[in-house]
């Protein structure tokens, strides 16, 4: 059993939403359980446990980061319960993935394959891939006048965007990149949360972007290769789609769902939801935490990037140990 520790803060455990349970035989083991539950689970519980080694509370942010140009409240575990905007239900199961074109060229399937793996693991749902969509004709364009590459309207592509009848949201994924309104120079991703489907570019995770009018995708540019950009892929993917279960951005901690302005900050993100996130996410889908996270230990195994499986073994067994 986990031993109390005295520096634990207690107001960070409410707004992750886990309350700390004292054994009535010892006055110094605690156990865990997440406030949603009727039937605490220590071991569930546990993984929401906010330990230093394994998660970092959010550092301030330097100029040009996200939270230093954007004024957010974040979101509590509370209030994450109380605006809960959509969850899977009855027929509504399925994430589509749909690769958008324009007019550069498609994300290649040797990226959209095992991205579609991933969101299995991650949303513990069922994933299908769509047809390739050409939408150039169908939504305003620009040239962007700080980096001269071509740019697609977001907001306009999400009015476009069809919702089969059993799906859960429909996420597209393209290689141009993309502008919310006028005002705006780009934007990675773009959800409408109300009409269940989001979409977003990996222009902007590519270190040859602004190269060309078109991002060219050539994993040979980038230090790790093709490894690096499966990962920034699988990151913007949930990041975007979390959005569509009603996870705002995070300010609490380093974690999946912070915002990014730009490429070296999303780098720095972490792949994973921090404790509170991860919460949130679990008081929808009730998966359990262990056996996820052993799947994406094996993917991340396959796909040869060692931080993710460093930082996995470690989660597992600060857990395991203190069960």
């Amino acid at each position: 059993m986990a031993t109390a520790k005295p520096e634990v803060d207690l107001k960070l455990l409410q707004i992750i939403g886990i309350e700390q349970l004292k054994d009535k035989e010892s006055t110094t083991v605690l156990k865990y359980k997440t406030v949603h539950e009727k039937i605490p689970n220590e071991k569930n519980a546990r993984f929401m446990f906010p330990d230093p080694e394994s998660f970092k509370v959010k550092k301030k942010a330097k100029k040009g980061e996200w939270l230093a140009e954007q004024k957010e409240g974040g979101q509590t575990f509370k209030q994450f319960q109380n605006h809960i905007i959509s969850r899977p239900f009855g027929r509504k199961k399925t994430i589509y993935l749909i690769p958008l074109v324009f007019e550069e060229e498609p994300v290649p399937k040797n990226i959209l394959k095992p991205l579609s793996k991933y969101a299995a693991i991650f949303f513990d749902l069922p994933i299908k891939i769509g047809k390739q969509k050409y939408m150039v004709k169908d939504v305003p364009n620009r040239i962007n006048e700080f980096t001269n590459n071509f740019q697609v309207d977001a907001s306009a592509v999400l009015q476009k965007m069809e919702v089969p009848a059993d799906a859960f949201c429909v996420a597209g994924i393209t290689m141009c990149d993309l502008y919310p309104r006028e005002s705006w120079n780009f934007v990675f991703g773009l959800a409408n949360l109300s009409g269940s489907c989001g979409v977003y570019s990996l222009a902007r995770y590519l270190s040859n972007f602004g190269s060309s009018r078109n991002t060219v995708y050539n994993p040979d540019v980038e230090k790790g290769g093709e490894a690096t950009i499966l990962r920034r892929a699988c990151k913007v993917m949930c990041h975007e789609i979390g959005h569509m279960y009603g996870l705002r951005h995070c300010i609490h901690f380093e974690c999946l769902m912070n915002g990014s302005n730009h490429l070296e900050e999303a780098d720095k993100r972490p792949t994973f939801l921090c404790p509170l996130c991860l919460n949130k996410f679990y008081n929808i889908m009730k998966f359990d935490v262990e056996e996820r996270y052993k799947k994406m230990l094996e993917f991340w195994k396959i796909h040869g990037l060692p931080e993710e499986v460093e930082w996995l073994e470690q989660r597992l067994a600060i857990v395991s140990s203190a069960l």
